[in-house]
């Protein structure tokens, strides 16, 4: 490997992309002059999963104990610019585990709603941070993004250039966040509306 040679790491689809997704949806809540009433939404960047996910570990052990299983949703963006985003049905490299199938139809229903084509029925022998969520008992999913075979395009090669990324998945995956978002505020009461 000629990594530590390069001037530049690739890693524009892994995961640059989902820093992207991250960096359109706090601009477009911010353009919407924040989250909905009664949602706080925190975005993290917890590095390489390739690292033993010790970014979202020291994530989980410093923020986890405050952010309650029963009211916190976890969406783990990772690899988005592949041609067809995709919400995983479960991963893991020596045992599969399922994400929530509430949580996953959530998603579809979001991304349809959003206008954004999301491909069910995936399953990855790999490990994203979203298995540190999962793993604590949070509400949680993964989305990513897939080629015709069913892979991450470019997936650690050194042809994950930014020219190679579908910006556009990148867009729907950000659309389909908000969507997610918008639709995690709470109901509020048809009295309490006329009130306002």
């Amino acid at each position: 490997m000629d990594i530590g040679l390069r001037a530049t790491v690739p890693g524009a689809n892994d995961n640059l992309t989902g820093v992207a997704a991250i960096l359109s949806l706090a601009h477009a809540l911010a353009g919407a002059g924040g989250p909905p009433e009664g949602v706080r939404v925190i975005l993290p960047s917890a590095g390489a999963e390739e690292s033993h996910q010790e970014g979202m570990s020291a994530f989980a052990e410093r923020h986890f104990p405050s952010l309650p299983t029963e009211s916190t949703h976890v969406i783990c963006l990772d690899t988005l610019g592949s041609p067809r985003l995709a919400v995983l049905e479960g991963e893991g490299m020596l045992r599969m585990e399922d994400y929530p199938e509430a949580v996953r139809d959530r998603v579809e229903r979001c991304a349809e709603e959003a206008g954004v084509d999301l491909q069910r029925g995936l399953r990855f022998r790999s490990a994203t941070d979203g298995l540190i969520a999962l793993r604590a008992g949070y509400p949680c999913a993964t989305i990513v993004s897939v080629d015709e075979f069913k892979l991450p395009t470019d997936y650690h090669w050194p042809t994950d250039t930014a020219e190679r990324v579908d910006y556009a998945r990148v867009a729907d995956a950000a659309r389909l966040c908000q969507r997610l978002v918008e639709r995690l505020a709470p109901e509020r009461e048809p009295a309490a509306a006329e009130q306002s």
